[in-house]
């Protein structure tokens, strides 16, 4: 760590804010259930039959190809269009099918919201500060130290692109560990894989709203 990042850390600790978001009955297709009702067996997975036929890791691979998501998201959304109902009550069905197959495919087609959901489905949460507060982990903690440093003495937009640019091979290297843990049932570490793309995607993220003068705030 540059002798500079001391002193940059102490002030970090003050300035830098972690804000963090949160994250069928029946359909004339498919059934399912939301994160907090999965019965045996139903999950996300199962909306998209097509797609993700051997369901969640470890049977099924965490990789998901997201163009052939969409085309079954692109599908499922039309059959279930609140327009083809005959009666209020089977719109409303139809609303309720449409917004989790909404969910579901947000959640499945995002690498960090895959990998959280699926830590869900094993009982498993990230702490609560996870990607709020600076990481524990000396390694991680001497790379974003450095990481927020550069940042805060950008000046220019090309500077500011060097730095996502670093940021998304950060990003690539923490989805790599991430397929890992889930394809190797490596239940014991995922949780520290995933709170590390966390911290990664929540600085790109944040870096959009980057403007000279302005001081580098964390936004998630």
């Amino acid at each position: 760590m540059r002798a500079s990042s001391l002193r940059f850390a102490s002030r970090t600790l003050k300035t830098v804010q972690w804000q963090s978001s949160s994250r069928l009955g029946c359909s004339r297709l498919y059934s399912a259930a939301s994160t907090d009702q999965i019965g045996e067996g139903r999950t996300y997975y199962s909306l998209f039959p097509k797609t993700l036929k051997d369901g969640p890791p470890p049977k099924g691979p965490f990789a998901i190809n997201n163009r052939e998501l969409r085309r079954e998201f692109l599908e499922l959304q039309s059959q279930n269009h609140p327009d083809l109902a005959r009666s209020e009550a089977e719109k409303e069905s139809s609303d309720k099918i449409s917004s989790e197959i909404n969910k579901a495919y947000s959640t499945l087609s995002s690498v960090l919201h895959r990998a959280t959901y699926l830590l869900e489905l094993h009982g498993l949460t990230l702490a609560e500060d996870a990607g709020r507060t600076m990481p524990q982990d000396p390694e991680l903690l001497m790379e974003v130290y450095d990481v927020l440093e550069d940042i805060e003495e950008c000046e220019t937009d090309d500077e500011v692109e060097r730095i996502q640019e670093q940021v998304t091979e950060k990003i690539a290297d923490a989805e790599k560990r991430v397929e890992q843990v889930f394809d190797t049932n490596d239940l014991e570490n995922a949780q520290q894989a995933v709170t590390v793309l966390r911290y990664w995607v929540n600085i790109k993220d944040s870096l959009k709203e980057w403007e000279p003068g302005r001081p580098f705030r964390m936004i998630h």
